[in-house]
């Protein structure tokens, strides 16, 4: 199927909300027509060294909601169906990027509900702690699923400072063992 693309700075992964402002004539015309469809777009990050800027993979978001800002500018609450493949990119009259895109299949992590420990629990707790101090995260989740190990590391990684590339590097770890421990090096230090 062939969607809208829209590299953005902005991590996002399966499972994932996040709220964008929309202003530009071409991305409200992209809204536009997802909202008419019924269908949804890429949020992808822009990548300099590729065809352009559109990297090989990105996500499939919906839109669940909209309302505006102060100034009048469109805000759109949109939700992160799947991981998604992005071949051969184009470019239409608006400059606005489409692409063929095919549903990755394969789980983001290999995880093996025997590995669970301690500590993925205690993750799950401290995202609870996180998303009740913060109401605006924890308005923008209609879905929580606080004991779902990959779920918690997920938006772990969604919402903690850090490097884009250092994010893509560990969506990219095969292992999730490896994700979880760097998120209990990371967590542990900032307690």
């Amino acid at each position: 199927m062939i969607r809208a693309i829209f590299p953005l700075g902005v991590f996002l992964l399966p499972g994932g909300y996040t709220k964008l402002r929309i202003f530009e004539p071409r991305y409200l015309t992209m809204v536009g027509d997802a909202l008419k469809r019924d269908n949804g777009f890429v949020l992808c990050r822009h990548t300099d060294n590729a065809y352009l800027n559109v990297p090989k993979e990105g996500v499939y978001v919906r839109i669940v909601d909209f309302s505006q800002d102060g100034n009048g500018q469109l805000l759109i609450d949109v939700f992160a169906e799947h991981r998604v493949s992005i071949k051969n990119p184009y470019m239409d009259e608006q400059n606005l990027r489409h692409a063929h895109i095919n549903i990755i299949a394969e789980p983001l992590w290999r995880y093996q509900s025997t590995l669970s420990s301690h500590f993925t629990s205690q993750m799950g707790e401290m995202l609870s702690n996180v998303f009740s101090q913060n109401p605006e995260i924890d308005e923008l989740y209609r879905d929580k699923h606080f004991e779902d190990p990959v779920w918690v590391a997920s938006r772990w990684l969604e919402l903690l400072p850090m490097k884009e590339s250092e994010k893509h590097k560990l969506k990219s770890s095969v292992n999730f063992e490896q994700v979880v421990s760097f998120l209990h090096t990371i967590l542990n230090e900032s307690q």
